[in-house]
């Protein structure tokens, strides 16, 4: 990608993301890993890398499937890492989520874009895996093997505001899930605080994306509080943002 062309595709994706995430900050959380032979931490953001299996249809349709591995823990507003804050993530334990969407191609699409999209149907749902053994399969349908010992802290079925643009240059895609949960294993593990809110950002790059066919494409994902309760819970998903590369297409 050309340097310009970065350029417009950071600009574009912290603009979209300053849009759909206003009142995102970095809040002070705190997770129990006595469990784990750990101490209570204090972070403030959630870290890791995924990969997606997008399709497209023939009639105007995608849907996606994702398995993101967050086995980084900040603190001190995102910049001290795991270790510097005392976490044994990674080392002891893994954390991975899932992530399923599915809607509507437009093209040309909104705000100048070749095309946008929009999904009507989602879900996000966050795991602790004690083995460290957690791997996917079949990424399309997101077939998982390692699960016996994982245990799910939460998630969110609930898809709300969200939106895809894709230029020459390449592209962003954010959503917004409301009504994210603890399960009860989650409450043990988020101690601080409570009610439990979360933004999840997850980016990509690439220099294409053609809309047909089935792609895999590999991004990073990060997971910060929301401050406000009210304020709904951001999946920004990466398949059209800073960072992705595109693997395969049939």
């Amino acid at each position: 990608m050309k340097f310009n062309t970065l350029i417009k595709s950071l600009a574009l994706s912290a603009g979209i993301a300053a849009a759909f995430a206003s009142h995102a900050s970095f809040m002070d959380f705190e997770v129990d890993e006595t469990p784990y032979d750990g101490d209570v931490v204090t972070a403030d953001k959630l870290n890791g890398g995924y990969v997606e299996y997008i399709e497209f249809d023939d009639e105007g349709n995608f849907t996606v499937a994702a398995f993101a591995s967050m086995n980084q823990l900040f603190g001190n507003d995102g910049t001290a890492n795991s270790s510097q804050i005392g976490s044994v993530i990674g080392a002891n334990y893994n954390l991975y989520a899932t992530f399923t969407a599915s809607g509507t191609v437009t093209s040309p699409g909104v705000m100048g874009s070749i095309a946008s999209l929009s999904a009507d149907s989602g879900s996000f749902t966050l795991y602790l895996d004690d083995d460290q053994d957690t791997t996917y399969t079949d990424l399309a349908s997101l077939t998982l093997s390692g699960t016996g010992d994982d245990i799910e802290l939460g998630g969110s079925s609930s898809i709300a505001q969200n939106i895809g643009l894709l230029y020459p240059f390449g592209g962003v895609f954010d959503f917004m899930f409301n009504e994210f949960e603890l399960t009860e294993d989650g409450e043990e593990y988020f101690v601080s605080p409570t009610p439990f809110y979360m933004m999840v950002t997850v980016d990509g790059d690439f220099d294409e994306l053609d809309l047909e066919g089935n792609q895999i494409l590999t991004g990073d994902v990060s997971a910060v509080f929301v401050p406000e309760p009210a304020t709904l819970a951001v999946l920004s998903l990466g398949l059209l943002g800073l960072g992705a590369t595109k693997r395969r297409k049939s």
